[in-house]
């Protein structure tokens, strides 16, 4: 039998899993100093790498489709991340308008926080001026990581710009669907820097989990987490299903000289405080931020799974 660990049983070995249980309950009611706290005490200590010089974050948070309750909390936790660690430093906004090519020169990467719709546009707006303004930061963000910067997708960000065909290349995939429930999550690279907190083991986790439509594809991107369907008893995907039974999670490309890091965890509050995930994700960050490096060619393509039985 595979071995497994609980993402529960990870969290517990630093907090207890009474503590992360308290955490989650009050996320929404939490103070910036208690998030900041509780990052001090869940979070990672220092950063798997080195900053090659000191390093700005830009999260951005707007979404114009659904909004996802969990983006004030992700946003500060990435934050104070980043202050612990001193792997970078964040700033956060929603405006559209700080997505120029001038602004985006103090930035080393982008953070999308569960961004959705045509997030860089009001919601329904056809003012001119937001139109025009919507451009250029579609232009901005393109050239920005194309041009050597890095991209970082948190949970909602492939629910994005669907009639943008670069966005989709850039991110790697659409959501199509998901489900939500406890799953259990497999190495599709255990040897990667940016794996290395799970300990070359699965783990199960209670999410949201995204399911994706093309562009996605093993062929162009690095897997690092995807679902283990043999591992996950009665797992059904509904209109999400895959025929070849690939249900990714995380991965990582290059972006023309840009490097971008996805991962689809980050609905629930509980994630925020899970201390794996916190450094999966400061991994990713500083993947995209070029200072972690990693192998990121294309995974071969998958063998079929069959489901497990209920």
């Amino acid at each position: 039998m595979q071995r497994t660990l609980s993402m529960a049983a990870i969290a517990a070995l630093l907090v207890g899993a009474a503590g992360l249980a308290a955490y989650a309950a009050k996320a929404l009611k939490m103070t910036d100093d208690e998030i900041a706290q509780k990052v001090a005490e869940v979070g990672p200590k220092q950063a798997p790498a080195k900053p090659a010089k000191p390093r700005k974050l830009l999260v951005y948070t707007r979404a114009s489709g659904y909004y996802h309750d969990s983006i004030p909390l992700a946003a500060k936790v990435v934050q104070a991340m980043g202050r612990q660690t001193g792997a970078y430093e964040a700033v956060i906004t929603d405006d559209p308008a700080q997505v120029t090519p001038e602004n985006l020169k103090n930035f080393d990467a982008i953070f999308m926080d569960s961004t959705t719709g045509n997030c860089f546009l009001p919601a329904k707006s056809k003012d001119s001026a937001e139109l025009k303004q919507e451009e250029v930061a579609k232009k901005a963000l393109l050239e920005f990581v194309s041009g050597g910067k890095g991209l970082i997708g948190c949970h909602a960000a492939t629910d994005c710009y669907y009639g943008w065909k670069e966005y989709g290349d850039m991110m790697g995939g659409y959501f199509i669907s998901h489900i939500h429930r406890k799953v259990n999550v497999k190495m599709d690279d255990p040897k990667s820097p940016l794996t290395a907190m799970f300990e070359g083991k699965n783990f199960d986790i209670s999410d949201e989990i995204y399911f994706f439509k093309d562009p996605y594809s093993r062929e162009k991107l690095h897997l690092l987490l995807s679902l283990d369907v043999n591992q996950t008893p009665g797992f059904d995907p509904g209109k999400g299903k895959r025929a070849d039974e690939d249900y990714a999670i995380s991965w990582i490309h290059p972006y023309g000289k840009g490097r971008v890091f996805y991962c689809s965890f980050g609905h629930d509050d509980p994630v925020w405080f899970t201390p794996a995930v916190l450094a999966h994700y400061l991994a990713g960050i500083q993947y995209a931020m070029g200072d972690l490096k990693a192998d990121a060619k294309a995974s071969a393509k998958p063998a079929t799974q069959t489901p497990a039985t209920p």
